[in-house]
């Protein structure tokens, strides 16, 4: 059986103009998991990271950790196919019309909304968005569609459990929610909902292990999901 560990990034500068960045608390998550791996003698064949700037330092931060505590591990390797879903080009194409269309979003247009009021209904207003997205109620021309997208991610697990096909294959892929709830998809066969609900609940810097057959790299089982034990109360965030 080969083992495939997904790990969502640390946390990122939600609210920030770049998001796309650890904040110092998503440094110390990356920095404590590359630890927890020294600690445990993690024996990685290999270890994958999606592009963004968020995924791949926290791939870079906890490899370097690990080696200053005395353990090598592979240096992270760029998966493109490992991205997030387009989060932010739907939210720029499609939020203000849904809070033309939704009543219980109008308060971020008459200015009744205080800053917290305001940060629940964009939230809202967000995963009203997805829903539609992610059911193919929106014309997402020149966005990635839902479907793409888990084609994305399964083109990825392929790749990643095919190059190492060989029996006990132990892989690591630094990546975000969306793809580690594609990833139970696969697994599970979850539909359009739950898949979009399981990822919603993936914590920052938290572990999901698949298992797969060499024989049969297509067949996913999964042996954990969302795990955080080697992080402190402290460290511990969804966002």
């Amino acid at each position: 059986m080969g083992t495939l560990t997904l790990v969502r990034h640390g946390q990122a500068s939600y609210g920030a103009a770049d998001y796309d960045r650890l904040s110092e608390r998503g440094v110390e998550q990356a920095r404590t998991l590359g630890r927890r791996w020294a600690e445990t003698g993690l024996a990685a064949d290999a270890i994958y990271t999606g592009p963004l700037r968020r995924q791949r330092d926290p791939a870079h931060l906890a490899v370097e950790a690990a080696a200053a505590a005395g353990h090598a591990l592979p240096a992270p390797t760029v998966l493109d196919e490992l991205a997030e879903y387009p989060a932010f080009e739907l939210l720029g194409r499609f939020m203000p019309r849904f809070v033309q269309e939704h009543p219980e979003l109008r308060g971020l247009l008459d200015g009744t909304a205080t800053a917290a009021d305001r940060k629940a209904l964009m939230d809202r207003g967000f995963w009203l968005v997805v829903d539609a997205w992610c059911h193919d109620r929106l014309d997402t021309e020149g966005i990635e569609t839902f479907g793409a997208f888990v084609e994305r991610v399964r083109t990825a697990v392929a790749r990643i459990t095919t190059v190492h096909a060989g029996g006990g294959a132990h892989v690591v892929a630094v990546t975000s929610g969306g793809p580690i709830g594609v990833a139970l998809k696969l697994a599970l066969g979850l539909d359009a909902l739950a898949t979009v609900t399981h990822w919603r609940l993936v914590r920052n810097a938290s572990i999901t292990q698949l298992l797969w057959r060499s024989r049969a790299p297509g067949e996913l089982s999964v042996l954990g999901f969302n795990h955080i034990d080697h992080l402190p109360p402290a460290l511990h965030t969804f966002r």
